[in-house]
């Protein structure tokens, strides 16, 4: 039994209606006079920005993993899980079979492991869940150190997989859940920054060790992935818990401790009350609204369309090649006969990072709309003019082609950091209602790695020179791909950037157009500050009612 409190009388305050007192216009901040004094600034912020920056630390191991895919081709790899063949620059080549499985049973995993993340949400909260997906990376890592046995490679894999999906998903929802509706584009972005500097600093040291012909060459790199972990295992017990996880979990004085803190004297005490009400009410309508199995509220009344728009939002980054270019690059170049392809892998990576550092600008200035378009105009036009590139190299000069080549793969890069490697997750994770959060953030990332399995799974076949090898010709494959989701995007995606996760939930239950979203005022924003200032200034404190724990599956 849990007991929580509410502002007045002994039924729940409904949520607003389309037709409510408090009418829709457009504003900048449409319930700036409903939330208190507030310093929405970085400084007044910097607390929970550090508190970002040490608990999504934990996922730059999904960035450092990528350097799995330059192992394909160093030699000393090949030696040990691949065979000789003079048909490649190097000598030695690997089997499509074991290369799929190889890229592709990290991101099945991975996929398990999203929808393991409701229930486990039930049981855990977000700061052990991310601890548990960091001890199963610890194992996989090992395994890959010391094995010779493809199929204990396999596992590793699997397992490595299902340990970032656990600590990509979770740590998603960690920082959601503290971050002001301010900086939380900011914390996305720094979150998804540790994916692409794990990227580009595992490239580095792929490069400083692709030279060696013994199994060191793929060793070396994954002993780094042991030193990310100690950060994690050494902070995330001393944070606070989310205050939306505690609220929903009957802990109402621990949440509001934990907001107190996170917030760090950056709002008044009637803003910091008034926010803490919006959470508090809207977590009392999710726990009475929501039925006994969970995974079916998923697809019912308003959640339909929260949960249809966060799949479609996770399938973004996969349905424009990402994986095809992330994974592949470095194998891509050799096959292509381009000289020094791990230096070239570098340069792509680091690349990416310029643009993450775009990306941070962008997520505070720009909307999540225009970040998203942004980057898949970019992505696609790459994917186009290097199928037509390589579709020209039989009268081109090579060296041409060459340049050509990288150049597209590097404006690529820039392009998915800046629009979409932190807008995608920061989207999924802000569309869902509080208590089908942690569920459909797991199906919208499962989705997604589910499409990113098919791109590994499917692309050794079209690179590959035993195979299909059609080279550069595989762009024209992506770019069809990023014409249906540039569409998807411009004409289903709601605009949400400055919105608190409590008033996006009440637009979607209005069943507001995509269109109504920014120029909305929010009603239950002034049910809470009313609540707020009662009990700060006046009359007698809220009653108590109970509300029955619910068995979440």
């Amino acid at each position: 039994m849990a007991e929580t409190t509410k502002p007045e009388s002994g039924s729940v305050e409904p949520r607003a209606s389309a037709s409510g007192d408090v009418s829709a216009k457009t504003a900048d901040a449409p319930n700036s006079e409903y939330r208190g004094e507030r310093d929405e600034s970085i400084r007044a912020h910097a607390r929970f920005l550090w508190l970002t920056l040490l608990a999504s630390a934990a996922v730059i191991e999904y960035g450092l993993d990528h350097a799995l895919g330059a192992f394909q081709a160093m030699v000393g790899f090949l030696k040990v899980f691949g065979y000789e063949d003079p048909r490649v620059p190097a000598g030695w080549n690997i089997a499509a079979g074991p290369q799929q499985i190889i890229a592709s049973f990290m991101v099945l995993g991975a996929f398990i492991a999203c929808f393991t993340t409701g229930p486990m949400s039930t049981y855990f909260s977000r700061r052990w869940s991310i601890l548990i997906g960091v001890v199963l990376l610890v194992i996989s890592v090992t395994i890959m150190i010391v094995t010779t046995s493809l199929g204990a490679l396999y596992f590793s894999r699997l397992l490595m997989g299902y340990g970032n999906g656990l600590v990509m998903t979770f740590t998603m929802l960690y920082v959601s859940e503290m971050a002001p509706a301010s900086q939380r584009g900011l914390s996305y972005g720094i979150t998804s920054g540790w994916i692409t500097t794990g990227m580009a600093i595992a490239m580095l040291i792929a490069n400083a060790t692709q030279g060696i012909e013994s199994r060191l060459c793929y060793q070396i790199p994954l002993y780094v992935l042991y030193a990310m972990p100690v950060v994690s295992f050494a902070s995330l017990p001393f944070m606070p818990e989310s205050p939306r996880w505690l609220l929903l979990n009957g802990r109402d004085e621990e949440a509001l401790k934990a907001l107190t803190w996170i917030r760090n004297g950056a709002y008044d005490e009637l803003a910091l009350r008034a926010e803490f009400e919006e959470m508090r009410l809207n977590a009392l309508r999710d726990l009475e609204n929501e039925s006994k199995w969970l995974v079916l509220d998923l697809f019912r009344g308003t959640n339909l369309r929260r949960t249809l728009l966060s799949v479609g939002v996770g399938l973004i980054n996969p349905g424009t090649g990402a994986m095809f270019v992330l994974s592949f690059n470095t194998y891509f170049f050799r096959v292509l006969r381009i000289s020094n392809p791990f230096k070239w892998s570098v340069l792509f990576q680091w690349i990416g990072v310029a643009g993450m550092f775009c990306a941070w600008y962008g997520l505070s200035k720009f909307g999540r709309r225009t970040l998203l378009i942004a980057g898949i105009i970019g992505c696609g036009s790459s994917m186009l003019f290097l199928g037509v590139v390589y579709s020209l190299s039989v009268s081109a000069d090579g060296s041409a082609i060459s340049a050509g080549v990288v150049f597209l793969l590097c404006w690529f890069n820039f392009w998915f950091n800046v629009g979409l490697a932190p807008t995608t997750y920061l989207v999924a994770g802000e569309l869902p209602s509080q208590s089908l959060r942690a569920y459909t953030a797991g199906l919208s990332t499962g989705a997604g790695f589910v499409f990113a399995w098919l791109t590994n799974f499917t692309t050794p076949y079209f690179i590959n020179p035993a195979e299909l090898n059609w080279g550069g010709r595989y762009g024209y494959v992506w770019f069809g791909s990023t014409v249906v989701v540039l569409a998807f995007v411009y004409f289903c995606l709601p605009e949400v950037q400055g919105r608190s996760l409590e008033e996006i939930e009440e637009m979607f239950d209005l069943r507001l157009p995509a269109r109504d979203f920014p120029s909305y005022v929010s009603q239950n924003m002034v049910i809470a500050r009313q609540a707020a200032e009662k009990d700060l200034y006046g009359g007698e404190k809220p009653g108590a009612i109970h509300v029955e724990a619910s068995t979440r599956v």
